[in-house]
Order: structure tokens, then sequence, then C-alpha cells
């Protein structure tokens, strides 16, 4: 079987005839029919039903052009990769992250990625809400947690875990939270607010798992003023481990309930198109799972 004739099938049917479909090709129409007839001899199918007024698709033919459609689309879109696999990443990149993991994540790699594509002018816009890639223009989405349902392709860059945090001089002068979570309703609990997400924690332990729903002391959108919140010794809350690390290591938070973990989410990339990622792009994407 020729993928040739399989794309000249494929062309008679998107042009609607042999003629059409020649005059795009650039060969007779003799040429493109005998090409049909060599296919569907090979196959052992009618594809096409002739009169001298239309061609009319068969099932078996709807079917196979559906098949046929897929090749070409594969094939063009290994030609692209070839084709920009030798470019300079150049142009604008446009990308959006969350505040958190903007300022705590990317902005940390920004030097050394614009020093290596000097010729990439980067625009992030760090946006604690749902964006629209396509209606706002960005070339790429950084995304933490679940991703909503979308025409988007998704990409991992890495997991990272969530923790329950706070500092040690909020328990100077109050005891700590019970291991089995039943005094939590005692202590200040701070909750990041992300898209209206009820106030409730999950804990991990081997493979048991609880939710507890709590009614928090304080809300923030942002998990920089939650991180803030508890440096100030106000109470217990929830952080990235990229956010809280290096305070645990001067000894300004310390892990609470140790016996339990936070959930662990996944960091993405979304981006409007496969086909459609360019150099510049690509090139982002590959120095950021690098690191991060």
């Amino acid at each position: 079987m020729n993928i040739n004739d399989m794309l000249v099938f494929a062309e008679v049917v998107a042009k609607g005839g042999f003629t059409a479909a020649g005059e795009s090709l650039n060969k007779p129409k003799s040429n493109i029919s005998r090409t049909v007839t060599r296919l569907e001899e090979s196959l052992g199918v009618i594809l096409l039903q002739r009169t001298t007024r239309k061609h009319t698709l068969t099932e078996v033919g709807q079917i196979y052009y559906q098949h046929c459609l897929r090749i070409k689309e594969e094939l063009e879109s290994a030609n692209h990769s070839l084709e920009t696999l030798n470019q300079v990443p150049r142009g604008l990149l446009r990308v959006s992250a969350s505040v958190s993991v903007g300022q705590n994540l990317i902005a940390p790699l920004l030097t050394g990625f614009m020093q290596a594509y000097p010729e990439v002018k980067l625009d992030l816009r760090l946006i604690n809400r749902r964006v629209d890639a396509i209606e706002e223009n960005f070339d790429i989405l950084i995304r933490v947690g679940e991703l909503a349902d979308s025409n988007l392709v998704a990409s991992p860059l890495c997991d990272r875990r969530l923790n329950y945090y706070a500092a040690p001089t909020y328990f100077v002068n109050r005891a700590r939270p019970c291991s089995d979570l039943s005094n939590l309703s005692d202590f200040n609990l701070l909750h990041m607010k992300s898209l209206n997400a009820p106030a409730q924690w999950h804990f991990e332990s081997d493979n048991t798992q609880k939710v507890i729903h709590f009614n928090p002391s304080f809300e923030s959108d942002d998990f920089s003023v939650i991180r803030q919140m508890l440096l100030d010794g106000y109470g217990i809350g929830l952080l990235p481990d990229y956010m809280a690390d290096a305070y645990v290591k001067e000894g300004r938070l310390e892990p609470v309930l140790n016996a339990w973990q936070g959930p662990k989410v996944a960091l993405h990339s979304l981006v409007p198109s496969r086909r459609g990622i360019t150099p510049k792009v690509r090139a982002f994407l590959d120095y950021i799972k690098e690191r991060v």
C-alpha cells in the first residue's frame, strides 16, 4: 500500500472530485483516477461510487477517509517538526502562571533562560484566576493541581507536595494538634481560597486518607499571604513545599502533624496546540522542565 495513494484519495474527497484534486496536486485527471483505482484494488473495496455527475463516498470509503486524514495530519506535523528543529527560538513569548508558582518556581529560572535564548522576549503574567489562553493570547499556561477540561494540550512538568506548617512561636503557650486530628478546630486555620473551593484539608498517611472540613480563621487566594501569616505566628496553614523549605531550614516554620502529609499536586504546562509548538515555546518548556 502506497501512502501517496492514500493522500491522493484524501485530496479527491476534500476537493470534491478528480479534476479539482488534479489541479490542486498539479497532476492530470487521468493520473488521479488511476491512483484511486489502484488504491481500491489494493484494498479490495470500493471507496468512491462514480457517476457521470458526481463521486460519492461509500460507507467504507468514509471510514477510510478519516484514517487518511489522520495520516495526512501526522505527516504534516512531522514535517513541521523537522522544519522547526534547527530554527533559533526568537520573538515574543507570553506565559501565564499563578502568583505562587511564578514567584517561587519560575522567576528564579528566568535570567538563565533569557541568557540562553537572547532573541526571545519574555512576557510573564502572574494571575490567580482561570485564564483563556487563546482569548488572552498566551503561548503557555503553567498550572498546578487538577486541570479543567479544555482544548489545550497539557504536559506534566513535575509533582510537588503540599504540607501543613506553623511557626514554632505559635505553640509557645498552646498544645499541639493531636495526631488523630480531633482538636484541629482549637487552632487558627488559614485557608488558601481558590476558585470558590470549600474550606477542607486532605491528609494522607500510608494507605489512610482523611478530609477535614473546617471554619477558617483567615482566607486568601495567594499562598504568599498565607505564608506571611504563618511566619507571623498566627496559625496553621497549608503550603507547597517549595514555599516552605527555606523557612523550615531557618527554623522560622516547622511541619505540624508529622504523621500526616498533605496532597501531592502536579505542575503542568498547557499550550493551545501540539502542532503549533514553536521553537521559542519548546525552548522554554524544555528549560523549565529540566529545572523545576
